[in-house]
């Protein structure tokens, strides 16, 4: 190259015509690669926001593919309800759920003794089961319970009582008890639980007059179902729609139509059933209404009747100021809406409350703790101190060491003691701190050696272990006791009869008239062969003249 050079005789620099460096330098734009490194950063960015708008489509596609499902399942649940409704007065097959329904409400009818407390849930959550069984048999109703609901309006808690209300009631027979699936049931069929599975009582096994009556009111109930998996449905609609918009897709003509259609057929059947419902209440078809005394508390009865609870009044009376006067009432200030027989939960009553009476004196307050006064600033301390509990009330952490420790107590010495007791380090992060520190505290203070200041828990410990210690002392006195009184019962003493010849001679008096002298008896008794030894067993006497018994060899 530098006779190349000399021959062309060109003078070429050393270094970089940029930046004179004799060495690449990355920020220089002649000889570096930083338009290379700016290039390739700007397509590592064009990329990843590629991939995130992908994966964000791909999580909105599969949001809308479980979105549709949730549709179409509960436009099934639609049309299978109105199936069992609309069918009723024809006598489709498919409305078996209403007899089956009117079946639970006789039974709840007949098994109540009294019509006072609120309406539950169970003809709601009954008619979801109904409603979910095989309609040729009624068998194999397994709704679920978060299901069953969601599709009821109510609680789950509401669910667990109404299902055991059914069983209870015979109407009802769980044959497979709901349960957590193993690893491999789990991969097989793709979910984590399984139902249970009821069978509802045949109808030939019940009382056809007893449920005649009790038919309004279960397609009352019906009713509501579809009405709220109808508002259910448009829910559900309403958010599908919404994410085909951010998908960039929309509505199509005909599927409209069809929700509309749907929409006017579900109003259609439930105004035409709640208009019949109305007409067998004034017939006087379901029940006449009970009317009782204005004294008396009366929920919302609407199953037996009523279609709202009557008015009750406290007794106004003078000289004694109700709670009422000066705070609010915590009942609600709409108007309540008439309900349907049978139909628990969907239409609520008017439940007017009793007059509240100040009572006579002020309510007993309960004890203060004894540690309230310093295990606060404790608490505080320790949870500066120790970082997994900065999480936890301070109420619940000055209460768990009010009860462990005492007064004197400081963080520094409950720490330094932790240590020095617990061969093991404390945790960074526990999974329950409260568990933990009570965890901890018991394994400090329950050792063999003393806290440097008293502690309650220490104390009990203590305690514990003298009363065991005493238990043990006394139980080993008394099996010692014991033993030495069986030695003394057995052994023979001196001049004296043994136990068992006492017994010989016991058994020779009550078989021997006595009128015999005692030499008789002794006589009898030494005759009498030695069951247990005789009178007194000496030992043997050497004869003289056989001289010291001969001595052991070494």
């Amino acid at each position: 190259m530098a006779v190349l050079r000399e021959r062309l005789d060109v003078d070429v620099p050393e270094g970089c015509g940029a930046c004179g460096s004799a060495h690449p330098v990355p920020d220089c734009w002649l000889c570096g690669w930083s338009h290379l490194a700016a290039a390739r950063a700007a397509q590592e960015a064009v990329d990843a926001a590629e991939a995130a708008r992908e994966a964000e489509h791909f999580a909105l596609l599969a949001q809308i593919t479980e979105a549709e499902g949730r549709v179409d399942e509960l436009a099934a649940w639609v049309a299978r309800l109105r199936a069992a409704v609309d069918g009723y007065p024809a006598g489709s097959g498919r409305s078996r759920a209403v007899e089956l329904l009117a079946d639970l409400l006789a039974r709840d009818a007949a098994a109540r003794s009294t019509t006072r407390g609120r309406p539950s849930a169970l003809a709601r959550v009954a008619g979801v089961l109904a409603v979910d069984a095989d309609w040729r048999s009624g068998r194999r109703a397994m709704p679920g319970r978060a299901r069953s609901a969601e599709l009821a309006g109510c609680t789950e808690r509401a669910v667990t009582a109404a299902w055991s209300r059914a069983t209870g009631l015979g109407w009802a027979v769980r044959t497979e008890a709901g349960r957590r699936l193993s690893l491999a049931e789990r991969v097989e069929t793709g979910r984590a639980q399984d139902r249970a599975c009821y069978d509802l009582v045949p109808l030939h096994r019940g009382d056809p007059a007893g449920r005649a009556g009790y038919v309004p009111a279960a397609l009352a109930v019906l009713a509501d179902l579809v009405e709220h998996a109808a508002a259910l449905l448009a829910a559900a609609q309403e958010h599908l729609d919404e994410l085909r918009a951010r998908a960039g897709g929309w509505v199509e003509r005909r599927e409209a139509a069809r929700r509309d259609e749907l929409r006017a057929a579900v109003a259609t059947t439930v105004e035409r059933v709640r208009a019949e419902v109305r007409a067998s209440i004034d017939g006087g078809i379901l029940f006449p209404p009970h009317m009782v005394s204005q004294g008396e508390y009366l929920s919302s009865c609407s199953y037996r009747g009523l279609v709202f609870s009557p008015p009750t009044a406290p007794a106004a009376s003078e000289g004694r100021r109700s709670r009422r006067d000066k705070r609010a009432s915590r009942s609600s200030t709409t108007e309540g809406r008439t309900g349907w027989p049978g139909c628990a939960g969907s239409r609520r009553a008017q439940r007017p409350r009793p007059g509240q009476a100040v009572s006579a004196g002020p309510r007993a307050r309960r004890a203060r703790p004894q540690w309230a006064g310093w295990a606060y600033d404790l608490a505080r301390a320790v949870q500066g101190r120790w970082v997994w509990l900065a999480g936890v009330p301070r109420a619940r952490v000055a209460a768990t060491l009010g009860a462990a420790l005492g007064p004197d107590w400081t963080a520094e010495a409950l720490d330094a003691w932790v240590r020095r007791a617990r061969f093991r380090p404390l945790l960074v992060e526990p999974r329950d701190p409260l568990a933990y520190l009570r965890a901890v505290l018991e394994d400090a203070l329950t050792g063999p050696d003393a806290p440097p200041h008293p502690a309650a828990r220490h104390t009990r410990h203590q305690r514990v272990l003298a009363a065991m210690q005493a238990d043990v002392q006394r139980e080993r006195r008394d099996q010692a006791r014991a033993a030495e009184d069986q030695r003394d019962q057995a052994a023979v003493r001196p001049g004296r009869r043994s136990p068992a010849a006492e017994t010989a001679l016991a058994a020779i008096r009550a078989r021997t008239p006595g009128h015999l002298r005692r030499a008789d008896r002794t006589a009898l008794l030494d005759a009498a062969p030695p069951a247990g030894g005789g009178e007194c067993e000496w030992p043997d006497v050497a004869p003289p003249g056989g001289g010291l018994p001969p001595a052991p060899r070494p």
